[in-house]
């Protein structure tokens, strides 16, 4: 059995570039645009997943209503919490800790954030939780760079660290196949990504 899903992120936010994980900043209206944009009037999901955060939950509810599909809220697929860094530019930020944090991110979280592990273990959770829940059919799928990163690393077998070198840009869609099979056990294709 074949589960397709699309790994939508949201578009551009208000308030500019900053590390922004669990900060509720919404859409700005060119954001809005770049997810419709990369959607292309699409409509062959079944069921919409969204982070319950407004940069993807708006945009969600919009397309869940405009097709008709339900629309699942799920917390598990909100972006890490990045702590003390919330809602700071990089230039805010002491530049050592900045660079023990992009050296080795799995091992050194921000002062008072997600750490690492937890936040993967929390989207691998839901993720498994999702596949096995929705085999066979088509999902759409509106979070966030980290945890497109997380499941797409997972998915393709790559080690965590190097999930870092994908590059996630506003309104990046990747399409993934699953496959459920009890001779090979399940395994997974990326067919899309940009």
């Amino acid at each position: 059995m074949q589960t397709n899903i699309d790994l939508l992120r949201h578009g551009e936010v208000l308030g500019g570039s900053c590390y922004r994980g669990i900060t509720d900043d919404p859409l700005t209206a060119q954001g809005w645009l770049q997810m419709q944009d990369k959607l292309n009037n699409a409509t062959h999901w079944d069921i919409i997943i969204s982070s319950p955060l407004s940069r993807c939950h708006q945009f969600a509810t919009h397309v869940s209503s405009n097709l008709q599909r339900p629309l699942i809220s799920e917390s598990a697929f909100q972006e890490i919490d990045f702590g003390d860094w919330e809602g700071k530019t990089a230039e805010q930020i002491e530049p050592q800790l900045l660079s023990q944090f992009y050296a080795d991110p799995v091992n050194f979280s921000p002062p008072n954030g997600e750490h690492f592990n937890d936040f993967q273990h929390r989207i691998l959770a839901a993720w498994q939780a999702l596949l096995e829940a929705q085999q066979g059919k088509n999902l759409l799928l509106i979070t966030h760079a980290g945890v497109m990163r997380i499941i797409l690393a997972h998915s393709l077998g790559l080690d965590i660290q190097h999930s870092f070198r994908l590059k996630i840009a506003h309104a990046c869609l990747s399409s993934l196949e699953h496959f459920h099979s009890p001779e090979i056990g399940n395994f997974c294709q990326l067919i899309k990504h940009g």
